[in-house]
């Protein structure tokens, strides 16, 4: 009898396209029926749905509530490993960059796309605004203050437990494989069965939003130090030792974090710091008329105004400053390079029989799309690996302007925002009515 439930339950669950995922996030639980027990795997299943989101930090967590609102009676399909606002987990400790007047703003964290959880992601706010703090030395003044990565984090976690409470399709694993042979995707999910186990799924989709994120570059030699150790001072300090060389390529806001978070064991463990960067530290230069920043990519914002001004422009006892040009990555026991970020791995895209190019998957800025180049369609891109050049999403008309020019590699929460509300537009209008 039980093994004729188990039977019964897979049936109904591909022939309804849904799935419930065994999952326990904020003390919000909800129980498996697509396999019998989590600690075994279990043979493919099929399953469908119009849309799949894949990743659920920032950008995946404003894709999927931009979809929501535009297409609120498609099916809809959400993939991540946790659940946990992405790589913002790491970086708690991580100052950041927009203030807190913009964050509580209608192009951040108020962005129509966030009205749905807004009740929900309330006490986050709230508890954002009341924490923020001041930097009175800081060239760019806030009347609210500054805050953290770890508050930003606290937003976004609201607003997955608000969307996975809506009985929403959803998978804790990765997309393995995205192949497309007509007009529709087939996905291949690794779900998380728990206990080690892994289930994979077949998922018949109509078009896919890939928000799967970046991370820092780092080079292959022994003496490459990640940035997110820097990030934390426990990981950090456990990898230093008296009298070492440290090198910081770049002069980003990610530098200032990394060469503050050094400079603490700096003078202790008598440390040789050096930061080689190509140009002068920039400074963003807030604009009250335009509502926003001039060099607001490649410009110092906050905390990292404030640390290169004091530090990174002339250097300090502990810090040397340097160009870029004399740096030999030999002469160092440690280089941390603060120089961007790469796109993370995509799943394996199969596009009507061949494996596209890299050059084929970019980005066409107009819709969104992913793979234009190749042929593909109903393939959409939002997040990190994406910047968003002046002209569309932020300095409306000013693209050809000083401080505008040139600030293609650009990112924001509130790019997200922008750019998943276009996107899901797009694919209302052409995939899925």
């Amino acid at each position: 009898a039980i093994l004729a439930q188990g039977v019964l339950s897979k049936l109904l669950l591909v022939a309804q396209g849904l799935t419930e995922v065994s999952s326990k996030m904020g003390g919000v639980a909800s129980t498996c029926s697509s396999c019998g027990s989590r600690s075994r795997p279990v043979e493919p299943t099929a399953v469908s749905a119009d849309v799949l989101v894949v990743g659920a930090g920032p950008a995946g967590i404003a894709a999927m509530l931009a979809l929501r609102r535009a297409l609120p009676n498609k099916r809809l399909a959400w993939i991540d490993p946790e659940f946990a606002s992405g790589r913002l987990a790491r970086y708690q400790d991580v100052q950041c960059n927009a203030k807190v007047d913009l964050l509580l703003g209608p192009k951040f964290f108020r962005h129509p796309v966030m009205a749905e959880v807004q009740s929900q992601i309330a006490p986050a706010l709230q508890t954002l605004e009341s924490e923020a703090y001041q930097l009175p030395t800081n060239p760019d003044p806030s009347e609210t203050g500054w805050t953290t990565l770890a508050a930003c984090k606290a937003v976004f976690d609201a607003a997955i437990l608000a969307v996975l409470s809506k009985d929403i399709m959803h998978f804790y694993g990765k997309v393995r494989k995205l192949e497309q042979s007509t007009s529709t995707w087939t996905a291949t999910l690794q779900h998380d069965g728990g206990a080690g186990s892994a289930e994979m799924i077949d998922m018949d989709v109509k078009c896919v939003v890939l928000a799967t994120g970046g991370e820092p570059t780092v080079s292959n030699e022994s003496n490459s130090l990640s940035v997110e150790d820097c990030f934390c001072l426990q990981i950090l300090q456990a990898k230093l030792r008296h009298g070492q060389r440290i090198a910081v390529i770049g002069n980003s806001h990610s530098a200032a974090i990394a060469l503050s978070n050094i400079g603490k064991f700096a003078e202790s463990l008598a440390l040789k710091v050096s930061n080689f960067a190509r140009r002068p530290v920039r400074h963003a230069e807030w604009v009250p008329e335009l509502g926003q920043y001039k060099y607001t990519s490649t410009g110092l914002k906050g905390f990292g105004a404030v640390f290169g001004r004091d530090y990174m422009s002339g250097g300090t006892p502990w810090l040397t400053i340097c160009k870029v040009e004399s740096f030999k990555s030999s002469d160092w026991d440690w280089v941390v390079n603060c120089t961007g970020y790469k796109q993370s791995a995509l799943p394996e895209i199969i596009g009507f029989g061949r494996v596209p190019a890299n050059e084929e998957l970019t980005r066409d800025e107009q819709t969104g799309q992913l793979g234009l180049a190749a042929g593909l369609t109903g393939l959409y891109a939002v997040g990190v690996p994406w910047g968003e050049p002046a002209g569309r999403l932020w300095g409306e008309g000013m693209q050809d302007a000083e401080g505008f020019k040139g600030e293609e590699s650009f990112v924001g929460f509130h790019l997200f925002f922008a750019r998943a509300q276009l996107v899901a537009e797009e694919i209302g209008r052409n995939i899925v009515k």
